[in-house]
């Protein structure tokens, strides 16, 4: 497994070091406590957590648990921030799997520069996005470089195609004169870790709790539980014509891999309509991928105990098998935010949780004119209590009765 890193680290130049790690301290506060998250001092319930390090005269580390996951929106809102309050240049680097390494460069509260190892392999990742065809210009790092070093040899480190991205981290650093074990690292969560472990005025550890609590908006079922995204509240058609009829569906509990969706009722027995193909469809949750699996329909029975009696009732009926058909862990939203604020927090906090769309689709044709009712049950194969059931009137040759 390759690398995975990010940081980032700020120039101090003719700064007093102490003086302005106190300055980054009160410019990360000021940025983060507010609508989304407030200051707290337990480190094991805070949901984001900063180190903030001097590691050379030259350069103080900035290390955010947000950025270990490789969260670029973060790190550019963090770098923006932090050279606009300091005044200061700041370098925010960031290694992917060991095979890409972006740098960039942030000044007076906005990006200045961006030097990227392999502009394909960017590109590629970032598709759907605007294609990058410019990959910076070393010149505008004249003033972070070490002494005696020239831009253009930062040049020459991204132009050597067979060297690792971490790699080519250590040796970009190297030029800028950040220390090796400053520049590959990111937030590291060691049991030893505590602030005393540091000088005094050598590190500030900061640690936010956000206000959006996960548990307090979202319930899990212990087992998988399916829900509807979409359903039709009624199905018409004509005799011979085909009609489809599109299902989508989440899951609110527990990952499970099969799904078997049965038909039955009164418009089956009276050969109101006669079914045909289905499919279960999976799309990416940007559209940009789509898959099928198609379900070979097969007749099914089982009995009914009626309510309040011994008897019981054999029911008929149709059943559609998809077993390779996985379904992702779920939730189900409990609580609405209170506020437009909130609301938006939520919904880039929610964009991490974003689930593929999944649909079930099938065919029928109408056989006779009239209106009856049709049965759909979706189970689960590794859990039938997770299932979801649906009461479909249906209206052949005739208006659909709305009242």
């Amino acid at each position: 497994m390759g690398t995975f890193l990010s940081n980032i680290q700020v120039f101090t130049g003719v700064q007093d070091s102490a003086k302005l790690l106190e300055e980054l301290v009160l410019a990360v506060r000021d940025r983060l406590v507010g609508a989304e998250y407030e200051e707290t001092d337990d480190a094991e319930s805070a949901d984001r957590s900063l180190i903030l390090q001097l590691s050379s005269d030259r350069w103080i580390s900035v290390y955010d648990q947000r950025l270990d996951e490789q969260d670029m929106d973060a790190m550019d809102v963090l770098g923006t921030t932090i050279s606009a309050r300091a005044g200061v240049p700041a370098v925010g680097s960031v290694v992917h799997d060991s095979d890409l390494l972006l740098m960039r460069l942030y000044r007076n509260g906005r990006t200045a520069d961006t030097i990227i190892n392999d502009l394909d392999l960017f590109n590629e990742m970032s598709e759907g996005s605007r294609p990058r065809k410019r990959n910076g210009l070393p010149s505008k790092w004249a003033e972070v470089c070490a002494p005696g070093v020239h831009p253009a040899e930062l040049k020459a480190i991204w132009e050597q195609e067979t060297v690792f991205a971490d790699d080519a981290l250590a040796l970009a650093a190297e030029l800028l004169a950040i220390p090796a074990e400053a520049a590959l690292r990111g937030y590291e969560i060691e049991p030893a870790f505590r602030k005393d472990t540091f000088k005094d005025g050598q590190a500030k550890v900061l640690h936010f709790r956000s206000k959006i609590r996960f548990s307090d908006y979202f319930k899990q079922s212990d087992v998988p539980k399916l829900a509807f995204t979409s359903w039709h509240s009624y199905a018409a058609g004509d005799v011979g014509i085909p009609t489809k009829i599109l299902c989508g569906l989440t899951n609110q509990g527990q990952a499970f891999t099969g799904l078997d969706v049965l038909l039955w009722g009164p418009a089956l027995e009276e050969r109101l309509i006669e079914p045909g193909s289905g499919m279960v469809i999976r799309t990416s949750h940007d559209f940009k991928t789509r898959d099928e699996w198609s379900g070979d329909l097969q007749p099914f029975e089982f009995e009914v105990k009626q309510e309040g009696t011994d008897q019981r009732t054999q029911i008929n009926g149709y059943r559609y098998e998809f077993p390779e058909i996985a379904f992702p862990e779920g939730f189900m939203q409990v609580l609405y935010p209170g506020t437009a604020a909130l609301l938006g927090i939520m919904g880039k906090w929610m964009e991490k949780f974003y689930h593929p769309h999944i649909s079930f689709q099938f065919t029928f044709t109408g056989r006779s004119v009239g209106d009856s009712n049709l049965y759909i049950a979706f189970v689960p194969r590794e859990a039938p209590e997770g299932q979801l059931g649906l009461s479909l009137p249906v209206y052949i040759g005739i208006e659909p009765d709305m009242g």
